[in-house]
């Protein structure tokens, strides 16, 4: 890349450098023709990456010998190889790597000061230096393939936290419902009326806290800056506007009106490897206290402006869940 700006942006796989080179060959010192230092050390296969294919890498990234990204603990990612290389970057090496190769690239902060001086990131210092750890995985010569096994991964790490969430919850002796999807429903307080159902427009209260024992946001305490309800349509499909965390969601279908219960949700029916708030963890499973206090058919119309009146534009802070 061009700066390290873009260098990082790129850069989305992990693996700890001891686990990567256990059982890796003697390594080669060699440079790119863009003059990146790396080393590599060879895997046994023998299939080769070819533009237009598909890889699943693992990555972890130091800068001054301190973690600066990496998926260790989570899962690994997917990206395309295409044919652009920019020089002094980990994409002049793709097309010469195989499955299982391990490389370690060195770059330095001041070789791209002098390559690219304007529009320097300022968290990079003179001097600093950029460790690149990555593995090859696999290679898919399709977009189907690489999604089919994008997917299989995902479906093993959520059972792997549904396991995790059921013999919490046994060793703790607490009763709760399973949604279809694998968040767990504890009812503190039944409420009356029949359950939610999708296309219900709900208000609620509610409180977040990690499994590390960390409250990341409430609509309840004041620290958040938010005190107003949360209102949103059940069942509105994720990623589209409005949308909750599928856990969040389908914890409050289980519910009904007056409701109060604790929602314990696996990281991936929440935020998976990529959290909305520092104070959450990649892959952390999340604790939502919950409690249902309006239940309506339908989203409102908003309402019309009085004849004579213009139209009023409000940002109402949205808080994360």
């Amino acid at each position: 890349m061009n700066t390290i700006k873009n260098l990082l942006l790129i850069l989305f796989v992990s693996i700890s450098a001891s686990s990567m080179l256990v059982s890796c060959s003697k390594a080669s010192y060699k440079k790119t023709k863009g003059g990146m230092p790396y080393q590599l050390y060879k895997g046994k296969d023998t299939q080769r990456i070819k533009t237009g294919d598909y890889i699943k890498i693992q990555f972890t990234q130091k800068i001054k010998d301190s973690v600066y990204f990496t998926t260790v603990g989570g899962l690994p990612q997917y990206q395309q190889i295409t044919e652009q290389q920019n020089p002094y970057d980990i994409s002049e090496l793709w097309t010469s790597l195989r499955i299982g190769d391990s490389v370690i690239a060195t770059q330095l902060i001041d070789t791209f000061m002098k390559r690219n001086p304007q529009n320097f990131p300022p968290q990079f210092k003179k001097g600093d230096k950029i460790m690149t750890y990555v593995k090859v995985l696999a290679i898919f010569k399709t977009d189907s393939a690489a999604r089919a096994d994008y997917e299989n991964g995902n479906k093993e790490w959520l059972a792997g936290e549904i396991k995790t969430i059921e013999k919490m919850l046994a060793d703790k002796k607490v009763t709760a419902q399973k949604t279809p999807s694998g968040a767990f429903v504890e009812t503190i307080t039944p409420g009356t009326g029949n359950p939610i159902d999708s296309g219900k427009y709900v208000s609620v209260k509610y409180t977040g806290t990690s499994w590390s024992g960390v409250k990341f946001d409430s609509n309840i305490d004041s620290a958040f800056g938010h005190m107003e309800p949360l209102s949103f349509v059940v069942g509105t499909p994720v990623g589209s506007p409005g949308a909750m965390a599928k856990g969040f969601d389908e914890g409050v279908k289980a519910m009904r009106l007056g409701a109060k219960a604790k929602v314990y949700i696996p990281s991936m029916l929440a935020y998976g490897g990529s959290p909305q708030s520092p104070l959450i963890k990649p892959y952390e499973n999340l604790t939502f206290e919950i409690e249902v206090i309006d239940v309506k058919d339908k989203m409102p119309a908003p309402a019309a402006p009085a004849k004579g009146q213009q139209p009023v534009s409000i940002d109402v802070p949205q808080p994360q869940k």
